[in-house]
């Protein structure tokens, strides 16, 4: 062998070794602090498609045991997801407490992270079932997880269908399917234990809403907790989205790169069509035609939400309110962050009503709390202060700013309101609560008055 072979040899040799441990280093964490990665997904869509494979569905209507149930869905991620083996060293308490019982690896892939959970508290009777919101995945409820724990209750989350994979799952998704879930998640806690909460985030809570009014609820179940309630969207056109995706080739509203590995991006028309349904479910006028909701009720919501519409909101909750038992109105309670010039006239004189005020520097950096923000902390190793990941949808369409509100050293943080867009043309979607000690310890309220009630009444 003559001495350039075997220096060509020795250089594939270190190029090919470099370039292993570059694809071996490469993880969830890295690869959102990539911008050329960013932009080439965004433009291509390389993680907006899941895997082709064969679907399978889960019976959920053999009610069959829970972990039967955790154990599909995290094949199915695995399956259909393109990143599901991708390290991601994203470790909050409520996976090292997973790992410690056994359902999780010490390292986690994407997969780990984004699958249904069961935190099973020893010796408890009671559960905490969690419904997560549309494009998002169990992983909205690690850091409310710990909450409920520390009360005392098993955490149970469910992924509803066309979640876990790809923005694409979600091009053919109907709401009967999120409902199946949902009834599934619901009836089969009722078996396996004696006390039961229902929380939902966003349009797990108009899910939830719909559920909890079209039938007599087990008495198991003991109140409902609603995080950013998916109520009536901004865009009062949502009905349109189902006839324009029946345009041929016009499937997307938005394109985006599907960094975050917890939740979708990109968003389908489909997605806002199937929304749109769950909304209309659980409105004020279905409601009217249904047996009153005796429970007590727990919302956190902004005033200033561009997700959903505030008001609708607040005429909703009131609603509610007004209908409930005069055995349950003094427990309703109502997180409104912002102004509380935004409730209507005639909201109950009656509801418990807390408005956190920012009292610390980083708090009064933020310009107003976003949907997406109310339900992690900001210790959050994904959505939290220090955090890799950054959400810069709002520019999508504008490359120059989208890459500013990407990469920029110092971004301004709050809801995309359009008088902040005005001010702060790279502003970042806040991904977390600012207020979140303080919301821990109103849940924590909320559920010893729960169940000092249910002690009382025995």
């Amino acid at each position: 062998m003559n001495n350039s072979v075997l220096i060509l040899k020795v250089l594939f040799s270190f190029v090919l070794g470099i370039f292993s441990h570059a694809v071996v280093a490469q993880n969830c964490i890295s690869q959102a602090s990539d911008f050329n990665f960013i932009t080439k997904s965004k433009q291509q869509g390389l993680l907006r498609f899941e895997n082709e494979h064969n679907h399978q569905h889960f019976n959920y209507h053999a009610i069959l045991p829970f972990n039967d149930y955790l154990d599909f869905a995290y094949k199915h991620i695995n399956k259909a997801n393109l990143r599901a083996s991708m390290p991601c060293p994203v470790i909050t308490a409520t996976y090292q407490q997973l790992v410690t019982q056994g359902k999780r690896k010490q390292r986690p892939t994407i997969a780990d992270l984004i699958a249904p959970f069961e935190l099973t508290h020893p010796d408890s009777n009671k559960v905490a079932l969690l419904i997560h919101g549309l494009t998002d995945s169990p992983f909205t409820y690690h850091d409310l997880a710990q909450v409920y724990y520390q009360q005392g209750y098993t955490v149970r989350t469910i992924l509803l269908p066309g979640h876990g994979s790809a923005a694409s799952a979600l091009l053919n998704i109907e709401v009967n399917q999120w409902q199946q879930a949902i009834k599934y998640g619901v009836e089969r806690s009722v078996q396996d234990f004696d006390e039961v909460i229902l929380a939902g985030y966003s349009t797990g809570a108009a899910l939830l809403i719909d559920y909890a009014t079209k039938q007599a609820l087990s008495p198991k179940i003991k109140a409902l907790m609603f995080y950013s309630p998916a109520t009536e969207p901004h865009n009062k056109h949502g009905w349109l989205a189902k006839w324009i995706d029946a345009i041929p080739f016009v499937n997307w509203i938005d394109k985006d790169a599907d960094i975050d590995f917890a939740k979708y991006e990109s968003f389908p028309l489909n997605a806002a069509a199937a929304s749109y349904d769950a909304m209309s479910l659980a409105s004020v006028s279905s409601l009217n035609k249904r047996p009153a909701l005796k429970l007590p009720i727990f919302s956190v919501l902004s005033d200033i939400d561009t997700t959903i519409d505030t008001r609708a909101t607040l005429k909703l909750l009131s609603a509610l309110h007004k209908d409930n038992s005069v055995k349950y109105k003094p427990l309703d309670t109502l997180v409104l962050y912002g102004s509380t010039d935004i409730l209507p006239p005639d909201f109950a004189s009656d509801y418990t009503v807390n408005n956190p005020q920012c009292t610390t520097p980083q708090c009064k950096k933020v310009h107003g709390m976003s949907h997406i923000a109310v339900v992690n902390s900001p210790q959050n190793p994904h959505y939290g202060i220090n955090a890799t990941y950054r959400n810069c949808g709002s520019f999508i369409n504008d490359e120059p700013q989208y890459e500013t509100c990407k990469t920029t050293k110092n971004p301004q943080l709050g809801e995309r309101t359009s008088a902040n867009l005005e001010h702060y043309p790279a502003l970042q979607r806040l991904t977390y609560n600012p207020h979140f000690t303080e919301l821990k310890m109103q849940i924590n309220t909320f559920i010893k008055n729960v169940e000092q009630l249910r002690t009382t009444t025995r």
